[in-house]
């Protein structure tokens, strides 16, 4: 009888992920993209060496190697080579899709035969694809070079038993980590001395929280060679929700970062890339050069000099807004907003019934009230006796069927009807600052008698004068330590989160002299913007040129 081993068990389950793009997180690189990695990761110039060897850990139909079979084919022709068996080595990718494969051979092996025989060509093509899943494969290979484009898969998309094993194995995937970080971990790992990876990827994990295990692995053995982002622009064949990075590490050290902000990429920019990197000296416009990005696990700030120069002072100078008693909320999570977002006339038990807001409801820095109400399956003690409150009951069993199907209920079946989050109704009651998640500009909006949906944050203090602290906010400070820390997603975008909010620094409430209290009120009351930079500059000791860095 032929027992399969547990990893053989697991790569026939990533097989049976199927031909489904959406379900791989497929995405394919547009050619100038392709062609940009290839030069300046330097796959270009090492081509025809025999100690080159090149990974592509998540193949798709070939995008890469596509590129790297016609740069091969080209220099042999240049070189006349004709022999295309010493080149069984080059190449090795990978992909678990066996459709991808069987088209991305069909095409390569094309090209190759425009050069070599078609014996040679065809031994090159089932050499270097595998029809496999990479993350579990056991072979310890090392390459010169990693190049591709990783797939993009959020965790509840992954199979139960692949995310096991997975998180078993590699060391950062920590938390929410999509599971672009683990191909990111093991293909580092198999890089030789002085090798390079070069991959185009969102730029989610440089500063978010679940990428600060994968950010720490790279700054004990790695160095950040090169960083361009790509906001605005469509580096893909299809369209995508977050905008891409592309970046490239080696296995080397005390060397320059080079970033690159939206760039246009052509072959000459190519050209000049890649020629600086190959001799660590920049000679093209629009390149910033820094040697502080990667720091153990702390966030990758790409900004300019003097942005990252502003936010290190105020940082040294100033508390966290946490650690001045304000505390960073996020709203409510209910698992099914058309069933726990009612409007005043649904007759249950009033008690069970909370004023709400959505971010659909503010619009122009306002609140506009629409009258809605969160139901709330939650006392203090914990999840509600829902027999206590026969009409919420009744109500709710007319929807049983989709909340039960809610991953949240199949894990706690008795309490089926609770909503996600724990709702706390005199987070209600209390004054707060509504700090909408997407957007391009800080918004802060003061509120009373309502609780925040999920899409909202919020701040409640304890110590600061909440219309004081929206003029602070308001005033640029805000914006800066958001664009610092967050990443851009579609439509140019920043993400509003906790964990971007709790950067921001403020001074304590307690050291602000009564008429710098007052004037900072009255500016967010009146809705004077102009007044509450003067205030909020002298506050923190701005000069002028740090002014100029809040757009005044």
């Amino acid at each position: 009888m032929n027992i399969l081993s547990e990893n053989e068990l697991l790569t026939k389950c990533a097989l049976a992920w199927g031909d489904s793009g959406a379900e791989k997180g497929e995405v394919f690189t547009k050619p100038n993209i392709v062609d940009f990695m290839i030069k300046t990761s330097g796959i270009d110039q090492a081509i025809l060496l025999t100690e080159t060897k090149i990974l592509e850990p998540s193949c798709g139909q070939g995008d890469f190697v596509l590129a790297i079979a016609k740069e091969l084919c080209k220099k042999a022709s240049l070189n006349g080579i004709v022999n295309g068996g010493r080149f069984n080595s080059l190449v090795t990718a990978y992909d678990i899709s066996s459709e991808n494969i069987s088209n991305a051979k069909r095409k390569t092996l094309e090209i190759l035969n425009s050069t070599f025989s078609f014996e040679d060509s065809k031994e090159l093509v089932e050499q270097w694809y595998k029809n496999t899943d990479f993350l579990l494969e056991e072979k310890q290979s090392r390459f010169t070079h990693v190049i591709g484009n990783p797939p993009y898969i959020r965790i509840e998309n992954i199979p139960v038993d692949l995310l096991k094993a997975y998180r078993k194995t590699f060391s950062t995937m920590k938390e929410r980590a999509d599971i672009y970080i683990a191909f990111f971990e093991k293909s580092l790992s198999l890089l030789n001395n002085k090798g390079v990876l070069s991959f185009i990827c969102t730029d989610r994990w440089t500063k978010n929280r679940y990428g600060s295990s994968l950010r720490k692995y790279i700054s004990n053995s790695y160095q950040l060679d090169l960083f361009v982002d790509l906001y605005g622009q469509n580096a893909f064949k299809a369209e995508v929700l977050t905008y891409p990075a592309i970046t490239q590490i080696s296995k080397q050290s005390n060397k320059q970062t080079i970033i690159i902000h939206n760039p246009n990429i052509d072959e000459l920019f190519s050209n000049l890339v890649a020629r600086s990197l190959n001799r660590n000296i920049v000679d093209f416009e629009g390149a910033i050069v820094r040697k502080d990005v990667v720091n153990s696990d702390k966030p990758w700030m790409f900004g300019s000099p003097d942005e990252l120069k502003l936010i290190n002072r105020l940082e040294s100078e100033f508390p966290l807004i946490e650690d001045t008693g304000c505390k960073i909320y996020i709203g409510a999570a209910t698992g099914n907003n058309k069933v726990y977002v009612v409007d005043g006339n649904l007759d249950i038990e009033q008690c069970r019934k909370i004023p709400m807001v959505k971010a659909g409801d503010l619009k122009d820095g306002y609140h506009r009230d629409a009258q809605q109400f969160l139901i709330n399956t939650y006392d203090e003690n914990g999840v509600i006796d829902l027999e206590r409150f026969p009409k919420l009951q009744s109500y709710l069993e007319i929807h049983s069927e989709v909340l039960k199907s809610r991953h949240i209920a199949k894990k706690q079946p008795d309490a089926w009807f609770k909503t996600i989050d724990r709702v706390y109704p005199e987070r209600a009651d209390k004054a707060k600052l509504l700090i909408p998640d997407i957007k391009s500009q800080l918004t802060v909006i003061y509120s009373e008698g309502f609780h925040p949906n999920n899409s909202i944050y919020y701040i409640c203090s304890k110590s600061w004068s909440l219309r004081a602290l929206q003029a602070v906010l308001l005033s640029g400070l805000g914006q800066l330590f958001v664009s610092v820390y967050s990443t851009k997603v579609s439509g140019g975008n920043l993400r509003f989160q906790a964990q971007h909010l709790r950067k921001i620094r403020l001074p304590q409430w307690k050291n602000i002299s009564i008429t710098t209290r007052l004037r900072l009120e009255n500016a967010a009351v009146v809705g004077d913007l102009s007044e509450a930079k003067k205030i909020v500059f002298s506050l923190y000791n701005f000069s002028e040129s740090e002014k100029q860095i809040l757009g005044y």
